[in-house]
């Protein structure tokens, strides 16, 4: 009898210790870093292709990244809900006093803002200026053959039919380079309503949630116009206009011309960030653009989890080398090198990793 319970049970022994063998070597496979992050949706076709070349290079590291809006992600990461934060908007002094910490305003790439349309059978870029961009959105144009839209545009003769207004309805760094370039070039607006995340707008046919929310209510509207970025645009199929910049040129957007505003615009006293670059000087500058940022903490002893700091300062290394080569494959506008080079110091510039903490995030060792 006591053979046959060795029998019966020895096998039942080892079939449970290969099994708990197997199920601890399972879960030391399946071990995962995952980082968190959240805010604008101005720069999520960009972040979604750094995050499929970056997940690839490095197995174990699970980037999550929830488009939001700029004011969502500042929001997000002011209360630490996620590691790191998006916005195209610099933190106001409001912003800063909330925050529990230091935190870098990293910039990553910079984009245009272009204003699409939906005129059924026009495959034109019409021209348009900020006067008039402005005063459709204060209201002053309703009819998309206006006297001076109409004279714009000589060639092309516009419709009769009305201008149908879009915007965004979350907090939105899309919305406070739109608005920032409004206040600069146009003093009614800037008495009116002014520059922000998120402001009181006076006409208003749909409001979309994110900037492929702006792209589908233009859609839903022959007549329709609103602000967005770039690939959003280009992705729904929507035309947009060539905006006449400072020089009276008329500029479509493009890498060079959002290259050629961030050069001709000086940083602000005593740092290397420009906290706008609308409206620059340069017949080749295109007038609306701006930067996008991610948001971290200088200090990352908070988190109590060495391999995920490391995971996150990789990342960010990541973005200002590698990721730089792809920003230009979206038709993002890639930082320059003397910008890219003091982001690699801000980040170099982080704390709270032991500088002992091994390599663990699935990545090549680093002598």
């Amino acid at each position: 009898m006591a053979r046959l319970l060795e029998r019966l049970f020895f096998p039942l022994v080892m079939v449970s210790f290969v099994a708990l063998l197997l199920t601890g070597v399972s879960a030391h496979l399946e071990h995962k870093i995952v980082i968190q992050w959240a805010g604008a949706t101005f720069p999520a076709p960009l972040y979604a292709r750094w995050i499929a070349f970056f997940e690839r290079e490095h197995p174990n590291i699970v980037l999550e990244y929830h488009p939001i809006g700029s004011g969502g992600g500042i929001k997000s990461i002011t209360g630490r809900k996620v590691l790191f934060g998006a916005s195209d908007a610099l933190l106001n002094e409001a912003e800063v006093k909330a925050l529990p910490g230091e935190l870098l305003q990293i910039p990553m790439a910079l984009g245009p803002v272009v204003i699409a349309y939906n005129l059924p059978g026009y495959d034109q870029n019409i021209t348009m200026t900020g006067d008039v961009i402005s005063d459709i959105y204060l209201h002053k144009i309703i009819r998309w053959n206006n006297p001076r839209l109409q004279a714009l545009n000589p060639d092309i003769t516009l419709p009769d039919i009305p201008v149908r207004v879009t915007h965004r309805k979350d907090s939105s760094g899309t919305t406070f380079i739109f608005t920032d370039y409004l206040t600069t070039v146009s003093p009614a607006w800037k008495k009116s309503v002014g520059r922000g995340k998120k402001v009181f707008w006076p006409v208003s046919h749909g409001a979309g949630e994110g900037n492929d929310g702006v792209a589908q209510q233009i859609l839903l509207q022959p007549g329709g116009i609103g602000y967005l970025e770039y690939k959003y645009a280009e992705n729904a199929g929507l035309k947009y206009a060539q905006v006449v910049n400072r020089e009276g040129k008329p500029v479509l957007p493009s890498i060079e011309g959002v290259q050629a505003a961030e050069k001709n615009t000086p940083p602000g006293p005593g740092t290397i960030l420009k906290r706008s670059i609308v409206d620059a000087p340069g017949e080749l500058s295109y007038p609306i653009a701006g930067f996008t940022y991610l948001l971290v903490y200088r200090d990352l002893s908070y988190l109590n989890d060495q391999e995920t700091a490391v995971a996150m300062k990789e990342f960010l290394q990541w973005t200002l080398t590698s990721g730089q080569e792809e920003a230009a494959k979206l038709n993002y506008t890639p930082l320059p090198e003397k910008m890219r080079q003091n982001a690699l110091e801000l980040v170099q510039s982080i704390t709270g990793i032991d500088r002992h903490a091994s390599n663990k995030s699935g990545g090549p060792d680093k002598e």
